[in-house]
């Protein structure tokens, strides 16, 4: 697997209404992202999750700001490392899930 590089998946979940300091926990999580340079990014809105809390996030028809939100970044080591000290400090409440893998982008035609 040379074509790839080996590093971090980073994952934050957070309910889309959670805030910190007046502003959503994913902006603040987004915007820590932006600070480090980290473009790539995908973001997902869940059905549902439950909490360390064991309270029930989910999406409701007349109500989506409890929705589960994940976003997800892919980095070398060194960069995860620095990305999830940089959220922590922020003192943002925020769940973070890192594990290996490897990632890039294949049959790139860009360049």
């Amino acid at each position: 697997m040379n074509r790839l590089k080996s590093g971090y998946e980073v994952i934050f979940i957070v309910p889309e209404s959670r805030r910190h300091e007046g502003k959503r926990v994913y902006d603040w999580i987004i915007e820590t992202a932006e600070s480090l340079d980290l473009g790539r990014m995908t973001q997902r809105s869940d059905v549902e999750g439950t909490g360390a809390d064991g309270k029930l996030h989910s999406a409701h028809f007349f109500d989506l700001a409890d929705q589960p939100i994940e976003l997800m970044y892919a980095m070398d080591e060194e960069t995860a490392e620095r990305f999830v000290t940089a959220v922590e400090a922020t003192g943002a409440p925020v769940f973070c899930l890192c594990r290996p893998v490897y990632y890039g982008q294949l049959n790139d035609k860009s360049g």
